[in-house]
């Protein structure tokens, strides 16, 4: 696994675009009160030794996170308590299931995604995927971007109701709207709000704060079920581009985030804003990568449908395309216009699936690629 943070000058977009959204986060900024740290400082940094547990290199930073016992998930040692965060990653579990069935209950999703009742809270309340997609004023830029308040929860509605954009399309079309729009575009939705909200409180002092935000970013990346996260989808991604770790079963943005996560957490233990940030940026970059994975092999797909004369089977693959587009498109939207605009041409549901795009998608991406020291290397082949 890699363990080197790039430096800031080198992911300069992907720090800009993220501390962007900085200004507008104060301390006061959580969902709720921010729990104890594990320690003043963790000078040592967590490595993974299996998909549950981290084994920190220093003593000091072990004897710490032992005495507070904040649990790990994939490799990740929490520095502060972080329950029902971790657990909300079971909700998705649950519409996954849902999802699979031959019959979809297209209620039962909408319920499990409303009212949630696998993250119960400290006060018996109940934290919910859609509590945070309709909400406003959350740190992330799909708002802003789509000029829309709830922009995701629009999105994912309208495929749970047949509405909007998804009216008079088939059960998998909508299926598949609904499972990548939660699993990936409100999770790592989450992920983003939970580090610019970490920078913030940083920033302002709050380190306390600080930490505890960073630690709920990677509860909503991998949480107690990292294959129900957006953590799942970096690992499928990699498996269909050789882009997996000596392990065969781990991607390596996926490690490439988790030794950003663990670097982020480190560094705002010892209370330096500048690492952290430099770490939130390596998060953003490898999630480029994984998404771009994702759209360039759904644009694939479609050709390969369209020529086998299969067109359900394109739309359902143009559906997959758009919404893992959305994940990213809020993020690096704005760095090149014209590629944004061929993507969305290519994924948008008022246009029929057409075969051919994936050479167009793949060039629509590289100038984001250049932007953030990308290389085509690191996204790899689709086998």
């Amino acid at each position: 696994m890699k363990k080197n943070i790039r430096p800031v000058l080198a992911i300069g977009t992907a720090i800009v675009l993220l501390s962007g959204l900085t200004a507008g986060c104060s301390s006061s900024d959580s969902d709720e009160s921010s729990a104890a740290t594990a320690g003043a400082t963790a000078a040592g940094t967590a490595a993974p030794t299996d998909a549950g547990t981290a084994a920190p290199t220093d003593a000091a930073s072990e004897s710490d996170m032992a005495a507070a016992n904040y649990g790990s998930d994939g490799g990740y040692t929490y520095a502060t308590d972080v329950p029902d965060h971790r657990l909300l990653v079971l909700d998705m579990c649950d519409i996954n299931t849902q999802l699979d069935m031959d019959s979809i209950d297209f209620d039962a999703i909408s319920t499990i995604y409303r009212e949630g009742g696998n993250a119960v809270k400290g006060d018996g309340s109940i934290r919910t995927i859609e509590g945070f997609t309709a909400a406003e004023g959350k740190n992330h830029n799909h708002d802003a971007y789509y000029g829309q308040i709830g922009a995701i929860d629009s999105f994912i509605s309208e495929a749970l109701a047949g509405a909007g954009m998804t009216q008079g399309e088939s059960d998998d079309v909508r299926a598949q709207l609904i499972q990548k729009g939660i699993q990936n575009q409100a999770l790592t939705a989450y992920v983003n709000h939970e580090l610019v909200s970490a920078l913030g409180k940083g920033s302002n002092g709050d380190f306390e704060g600080a930490v505890h935000n960073w630690d709920e970013g990677w509860a909503f990346y991998h949480g107690v079920d990292g294959t129900c996260g957006p953590y799942g989808t970096g690992d499928k991604r990699a498996e269909n581009y050789a882009t997996l770790e000596s392990d065969g079963k781990t991607a390596t943005a996926n490690a490439n985030i988790l030794a950003a996560m663990v670097t982020g957490r480190d560094a705002l233990l010892a209370e330096n804003v500048e690492g952290a940030t430099e770490a939130a940026g390596e998060v953003i970059r490898n999630l480029v990568v994984i998404y771009s994975q994702a759209v360039i092999r759904y644009a694939t797909k479609m050709t390969s449908d369209l020529a086998e004369g299969d067109t359900e089977a394109a739309r359902v693959h143009q559906a997959e395309g758009l919404a893992f587009w959305r994940v990213i498109e809020p993020i690096v939207g704005d760095i090149d216009k014209a590629s944004t605009d061929a993507i969305n041409t290519v994924f948008q549901l008022s246009n029929p699936p057409k075969s051919g795009t994936e050479e167009d998608v793949r060039k629509a991406v590289e100038p984001i690629w250049t932007s953030l020291d990308i290389s085509a290397e690191e996204v790899g082949t689709l086998q």
